[in-house]
């Protein structure tokens, strides 16, 4: 749940595990004595804040001012803090509390608070609500959060893949990475980059709400707009962001992976959504079984494996094109935005994403006549020439365009191509063969039944036609 504090030179930083590396970029200044007062001066005045209330005439029962929260069981740790659930006894409920593992002081003690205070001010439904931030009698930070009871995407991405890799399982992951892509928008909106997507920071509730979690190394921008809404702000000054390697090594965005902030937008958490999609599909991340070093070096030049090369399943192929075009080594040929991820991934849901996307050059002969008949096509953009040859004399039949199909009786029985199809300048085809046919039609059983019934007669009328040209 939190963000650990690791030096590569001791060799133990895993690559799935959330990093911040100093060191690699230059130094900068070792505070004095003045500036590490200045370096804690957030942390400094919410103290005094609690102190002064502590010691003012209570308004709330005894248990708001000591004792208030009964510890439970640690659920999660990092290398700044650990998560246990605990029992608010003034509001009667349970709420996960994040405590800092040593005294609150310095640079890391700011970031902890830090953490606090963008997740608080990010008033979204997909992103965990924060309920308060305080100070432990051990000098420790520590805020408290909705408990949410579910599993992590992580897991549910293991799950599916150990049960075989159902249709609906898969779009219920998607459904779930598109609310993820909503609240990432948000945050984009008030001026903060995540930089830590990964699936074991997106929870999903027992009844399908989903919270991205662990704004730990959360980047406020300097100089956001706030037409859509206040921008986020902290105590801690954007100046003093330390310079470094900040993220989790298997996700990480080749400018994060170069130590580069100056390159960090919203197109560095785009290639995060798309390492997500990555693993979903494929059930590893981008970069994996590596060492550090030899993991950092492929995340530095984006050396993303297709990931058709792993699956040992069938995987629509619409998906396997969106995680690619996410993580392209250069941000501009990502998506622009987490909202245009998104709307591809609710493309896919609404249907035609187990077909792939083929590109044919002018002149190209798309469907031989007399030639096995295994897949069927429509037209996305340019023209094709369908024509037929008997006796050596080519009759032109029809032009196609955008929108129209042919070879669609290959969908429906094995008889050879009756014709051929030849491109018409550049043309972009989507490739519908049987398999990817039939799992489209699987997302309703009553259109199944009536394709079924509309096919047998679609076959009785073509053989039927090809038996009165035949005799011509």
């Amino acid at each position: 749940m939190g963000s650990s504090t690791s030096s590569p030179m001791q060799g133990a930083v895993p690559c799935g595990g959330s990093i911040f590396v100093e060191g690699l970029m230059p130094e900068p200044p070792k505070p004095n004595a003045t500036s590490r007062v200045h370096v804690s001066s957030a942390l400094d005045a919410l103290l005094k804040s609690l102190a002064r209330a502590s010691s003012s005439p209570p308004s709330a029962p005894a248990e708001a001012r000591a004792g208030r929260y009964e510890r439970g069981e640690e659920i999660g740790r990092g290398g700044m803090g650990a998560v246990e659930r605990v029992f608010d006894h003034v509001l009667l409920r349970s709420v996960a509390m994040k405590t800092m593992l040593f005294p609150a002081q310095g640079p890391e003690a700011d970031r902890f608070v830090e953490e606090a205070q963008i997740t608080g001010q990010l008033d979204h439904p997909n992103i965990v609500p924060v309920y308060e931030l305080g100070s432990t009698e051990q000098d420790r930070a520590f805020f408290t959060m909705k408990l949410v009871s579910g599993q992590t995407l992580g897991e549910l991405i293991r799950k599916l893949h150990a049960e075989g890799f159902s249709s609906e399982g898969l779009e219920q992951l998607v459904a779930a990475l598109v609310k993820v892509c909503e609240a990432v928008s948000f945050a984009h909106s008030r001026g903060v980059i995540h930089r830590d997507l990964k699936p074991a920071n997106i929870m999903v509730g027992t009844y399908g709400q989903v919270y991205v979690m662990d704004w730990g190394l959360g980047l406020v921008r300097s100089g956001v707009s706030a037409a859509a809404g206040a921008a986020v702000e902290t105590t801690r000054a954007p100046a003093r962001v330390e310079p470094g390697i900040a993220g989790t090594v298997s996700y990480m965005a080749p400018e994060q992976a170069r130590g580069r902030l100056d390159l960090i937008d919203e197109r560095t958490d785009v290639f995060g959504l798309g390492a997500i999609l990555y693993e979903l599909i494929t059930s590893r991340p981008p970069y994996e079984g590596l060492d550090f070093e030899t993991c950092l070096a492929a995340a530095c030049e984006a050396q993303v494996t297709p990931p058709q090369h792993f699956c040992q399943h069938p995987i629509p192929p619409s998906l396997c094109e969106i995680a690619l075009r996410a993580m392209q080594l250069d941000p501009e040929r990502r998506h622009p935005s987490a909202d245009a991820f998104g709307a591809d991934l609710a493309a896919f849901l609404r249907g035609g994403g187990w077909f792939a996307t083929l590109q044919v050059k002018d002149g190209e002969i798309v469907v031989q006549q007399g030639d096995p008949a295994e897949a069927a096509y429509v037209i996305v953009e340019g023209q094709c020439s369908v024509f037929r040859e008997r006796e050596g004399r080519r009759t032109v039949l029809r032009t196609l365009g955008p929108g129209d199909v042919f070879g669609e009786t290959a969908l429906l029985s094995a008889r050879p191509r009756t014709a051929s199809v030849k491109a018409i300048g550049n043309v972009t085809l989507k490739l519908i063969t049987a398999e990817a046919f039939e799992r489209e039609l699987g997302r309703s059983t009553w259109l199944a039944a009536l394709v079924e019934q509309l096919a047998g007669r679609f076959v009785e009328l073509d053989q039927a036609r090809s038996a009165e040209d035949d005799s011509v």
